[in-house]
């Protein structure tokens, strides 16, 4: 959808993606604007690369095995011990799926990238790479 709001007393024409949150991300010809939580503004120049992360892996991996132990544990030792470490697993793995589809944008000279949750990531991902001619990073 494009829409024309007014930045810093000039008028820019942005086209606004929402987010699963809350809030959208939108693009004009030269910049990046995120509203979520907190208001970003980026600069093409700026930006590296930007990513599209499935689910991270490793934590969900990491999910899965606690939820095994706290099974084990339960049948064999400790029915408490492993009710807790079935649940922390559990826990874990609805953050992380709470968390998948996550736009990436790693911006120059800043050690953590800006991430958001659109509701159509693919899309999102798709439309910004072609908009700002960048290479799309696998994850």
């Amino acid at each position: 959808m494009n829409t024309t709001q007014s930045l810093e007393d000039s008028k820019v024409d942005i086209t606004k993606m929402s987010l699963r949150n809350g809030g959208w991300i939108g693009y004009s010809d030269d910049t990046i604007f995120v509203d979520d939580k907190k208001r970003v503004k980026i600069q093409n120049t700026d930006i590296s690369t930007i990513g599209l992360r499935i689910v991270e892996w490793d934590v969900a991996v990491m999910s899965v095995l606690l939820i095994v132990l706290g099974g084990y544990v339960i049948a064999t030792r400790n029915p408490l011990i492993g009710i807790a470490f079935a649940l922390v697993g559990l826990f874990s793995l609805y953050r992380t799926y709470t968390k998948r589809h996550e736009l990436v944008i790693h911006v120059e000279n800043k050690a953590k990238p800006i991430t958001v949750h659109p509701t159509h990531p693919e899309e999102c991902h798709k439309t910004l790479t072609d908009a700002f001619e960048m290479k799309s990073v696998p994850r």
